[in-house]
């Protein structure tokens, strides 16, 4: 991003910056709140993302599609993301991810945004635990995050360990990534070791798995893990288990989008 901060799990800028950090919340999958505030008339707007995709818009003007449609014609605002604020209300679908694209293109023609230009997309392949990207370009996944991924799994499939017992963890655990495999069909070359870690079948399903997807995937195995837990333990106990689980490999993992510190849920006099 041009002249956007990213502070932790939130990133910030201007009006000018708004494209390409929703260009950063497709790419990455991320789920977070989008705020924008409109710096020469009170107008604030709220867009959320569920896996990089727009699903719900709260503002001062009406549905949806005013408050897109009003963004056009801002001229000077604060824009900030921040990661893992989420909603429980889906109201939208791809035809508003197209709208917000045109909106983002007419703000583009008035000279008030900068849309970037997208990277040509690179191969890459994952060997011994390290996604390596090929020709000249960056690599994808670094091998400290792809060390983050495994040991937090690991640090997770314990915890479910510890509520069942580690037999019977196993097969849950097995069960999970089927689940998770049903989205992300590289996840089926995964296996859970009974150390807690996990054992890579067939790297070729995973050479060709982009980084959002493998982040995506890993995010849904984590969650799935809590919300078994759930029903066991409370829901309240689940969350505090995961995060006690991970320990200084949460905030890592935070800023990676496969992880959020449900806060409200925490602080909540339910169990």
């Amino acid at each position: 991003m041009s002249q956007a901060s990213l502070f932790g799990s939130a990133w910030q800028g201007s009006l000018n910056d708004l494209a390409a950090i929703v260009q950063h919340i497709r790419r990455a999958h991320a789920f977070g709140r989008l705020s924008l505030r409109n710096l020469e008339q009170l107008s604030i707007a709220h867009l959320y993302f569920r896996a990089g995709k727009l699903i719900h818009v709260v503002g001062h003007r009406g549905d949806a599609r005013s408050i897109l449609a009003e963004l056009q014609n801002w001229k000077r605002a604060v824009v900030r993301f921040e990661r893992g604020v989420a909603t429980a209300d889906i109201t939208l679908n791809d035809e508003y991810e197209q709208l917000l694209t045109d909106v983002l293109a007419s703000l583009q023609q008035r000279g008030l945004v900068v849309i970037p230009r997208m990277p040509a997309p690179v191969s890459s392949r994952v060997i011994e635990s390290e996604l390596i990207a090929t020709s000249d370009a960056r690599q994808l996944i670094e091998p400290w995050e792809w060390r983050v991924l495994i040991e937090g799994t690991r640090r997770i499939s314990l915890a479910v360990a510890h509520i069942v017992g580690p037999k019977e963890a196993l097969t849950v655990l097995e069960d999970i990534l089927e689940d998770c495999a049903a989205s992300f069909p590289a996840f089926a070359s995964l296996k859970i070791v009974p150390s807690g870690y996990l054992h890579i079948t067939d790297r070729s399903q995973l050479d060709h798995m982009s980084r959002e997807d493998l982040l995506e995937g890993f995010a849904a195995l984590i969650a799935i893990c809590q919300h078994f837990c759930s029903p066991i333990v409370g829901e309240k106990n689940a969350h505090r288990l995961m995060l006690q689980s991970l320990q200084e490999l949460g905030p890592p993992l935070v800023s990676l989008g496969v992880f959020r510190v449900d806060n409200r849920l925490l602080f909540s006099t339910n169990t």
